[in-house]
Formats: C-alpha cells, sequence, structure tokens
C-alpha cells in the first residue's frame, strides 16, 4: 500500500503502508508476533487495461482463526474489490475496498475487540 489505499464501508479510509501498519500492528498480532490467522482468497478475476498500466481485481476471502481457546474456525468471509496501478515496471496497490459479508467468532480477531 506505498501508493494506494485501504478502504472499507464501516469507513476505515487508510493512505500509505503506514497508516495501515499503523492501524493493524497493534490489533492483530498475539504474544508470539503472530496473528493466529490464514487468509484464504479464492474467485480471483484480474483484469488488465490494454496500455497495461491499470488493472483491477475481484476476489472472495476467508478468515480462519486459531488460538489456545478457540478452535480452527471461519471468524470472517467478504470480498476485496482492488485496484492497481503500474509505475516503473512494477504493480502497486491503488486502492483496496474489503467488503465483509459474513462474520463468525470476532471476539478473538483483533485486539481491540477482545
Amino acid at each position: 500500500f506505498v501508493h494506494g489505499a485501504f478502504r472499507s464501508p464501516a469507513g476505515t479510509h487508510l493512505v500509505g503502508r503506514d497508516a495501515v501498519r499503523r492501524m493493524y500492528d497493534p490489533v492483530v498480532v498475539y504474544g508470539d508476533a503472530t496473528p493466529r490467522t490464514k487468509h484464504v482468497l479464492g474467485t480471483v478475476v484480474v483484469v488488465v487495461d490494454g496500455e497495461r498500466v491499470t488493472a483491477g481485481a475481484r476476489s472472495h476471502f476467508t478468515v480462519f482463526q486459531q488460538t489456545e481457546t478457540l478452535p480452527l474456525q471461519p471468524v470472517l468471509a467478504g470480498r476485496y474489490h482492488d485496484r492497481f496501478v503500474r509505475r516503473d515496471g512494477a504493480w502497486w496497490f491503488a486502492e483496496r475496498m474489503v467488503r465483509p459479508d459474513l462474520e463468525g467468532d470476532l471476539s478473538r480477531h483483533m485486539a481491540n475487540r477482545r
């Protein structure tokens, strides 16, 4: 997200990698330095413009989590709507819109929800 934004319908609008890290680093990492989650993507559709300068992607995600007190289970599922831009021969996020559709037990997912 060096050149991009991370947004959600709930009003999250973070611009740049540092802003995204400032929001997520303090809330998703457990004492063992892992988020105890696995994010699985599927149904990925990517469309690149004819000049290969911009692209868009849509995908579905499922977040699985397991902790000492929570058995392995899906805790969140939804869709990503992504836009990319090509700069100096490399592809970068321009924007990721996360659209959650289904919520499970999120009580241990982020530190501020505990």
